[in-house]
């Protein structure tokens, strides 16, 4: 192994407000007694089409069979390491730092339907950038955003809100997204959000961190248009270190990836893959004076997929299943810890504003289509 070669293994391992016109103020505070004590920073992970089926029930035992064709499902490797016989044993078997830490001491999640939880995409389309615009924006513009193709849309997110509610340097509110077209889902206007996608190069001070943005070319995964999630979580957290963003979107898409290459045992293996990442992400901003006590974690993702072992594979306006979604909250102010049960179904176009009264911001003030803010009761 050349030592280039265990550099960049290691790293993978553990490893200025130019031209933004601020539109007139939208009077962004909120003034609710509930948001008495707002975050001061917000982390939002997305995790490309995950089901609720694995989300709260971990491995699937009809997927898993349909995709290893007549060898019994028993004695394959996958069944052994993460199937048991309850939903609850396979989720924190597979996702141990979420189902076993995260939910029990720190959030809450909403979306399992088997709990009475219900939560739905209001676009119709189901698919990413669909998907994705809905989050940022609290509404589906349906008859315009109907492609992934990387392009801007002449609405402002809420990041760019944020920005400047907070009065935020570039670097302070940033996107980082495996999937190319997160060039253009962050922002109306180039420049408003510090944005990293796809394949473009991270610079950085740190050699490590050099090295990996070189290697990204050299490692192209059997699709196109999106890096590894390994690159995009490391120059995130990188960015993290360096930055001190107020604001930080990490968008991860190899599940969505290996699961149009119908290679469920990739998708599964990358769960467990991505859960450390996040036990590794909760853990470095509970060690950060300036994070801790202080950071709303929020974890969503932009579509559901199929529900059978013919569909899992596939989401959009004709596919079952892909309508249902999930989200995760971990919040200072908040109480609720575990998963929601029994209330009224939730909206994706809720995000946006969820994400803005966090931080103590309205963003219906700036959107007044938008989705009403999830409330923790």
């Amino acid at each position: 192994m050349t030592p280039s070669r265990r550099h960049f293994l290691g790293a993978l391992a553990a490893a200025p407000l130019a031209g933004l016109v601020r539109p007139a103020a939208v009077s962004p505070h909120l003034t609710s007694s509930s948001q008495t004590s707002p975050a001061s920073r917000l982390v939002v992970v997305s995790i490309d089409g995950v089901r609720i089926q694995e989300m709260f029930g971990g491995l699937d035992r009809d997927l898993l069979q349909s995709v290893i064709g007549k060898q019994p499902v028993e004695e394959h490797a996958l069944f052994e390491r993460w199937w048991r016989p309850t939903a609850g044993e396979r989720r924190r078997l597979l996702m141990p730092f979420l189902w076993d830490e995260f939910f029990v001491r720190h959030a809450s999640i909403a979306g399992n339907q088997a709990a009475g939880s219900v939560m739905r995409l209001s676009n119709r389309h189901r698919f990413s950038y669909p998907g994705y615009a809905e989050l940022m924006l609290g509404v589906a513009h349906d008859d315009e955003v109907d492609s992934n193709d990387n392009r801007r849309y002449p609405h402002e997110t809420i990041l760019q809100f944020l920005r400047r509610s907070l009065d935020a340097t570039l670097e302070q509110v940033a996107l980082f997204g495996s999937w190319s077209s997160f060039q253009s889902i962050p922002a109306s206007r180039d420049g408003d959000v510090f944005t990293n996608a796809g394949f473009m190069a991270y610079e950085s001070d740190d050699p490590a961190i050099r090295e990996l943005s070189a290697m990204q070319a050299e490692t192209a995964p059997p699709w196109n248009g999106s890096r590894y999630d390994a690159y995009t979580f490391r120059f995130a957290m990188s960015h993290l270190a360096r930055h001190r963003p107020l604001v930080q979107w990490i968008a991860l898409n190899d599940t969505d990836d290996w699961s149009h290459q119908g290679h469920y045992i990739r998708v599964v293996e990358h769960l467990h893959r991505v859960d450390g990442w996040l036990r590794e992400l909760w853990t470095w901003l509970q060690a950060q004076e300036d994070y801790r006590g202080r950071t709303a974690l929020v974890l969503v993702t932009d579509h559901g997929r199929g529900n059978t072992a013919d569909d899992w594979t596939d989401h959009g306006a004709d596919v079952a299943g892909a309508e249902n979604v999930w989200a995760a909250f971990a919040v200072p102010a908040w109480q609720r810890r575990g998963e929601w049960r029994d209330h009224d179904a939730l909206s994706q176009s809720q995000i946006a504003a969820t994400l803005a009264s966090l931080m103590g911001f309205d963003w219906q003030s700036a959107s007044p289509e938008a989705g009403a803010p999830i409330v923790s009761s």
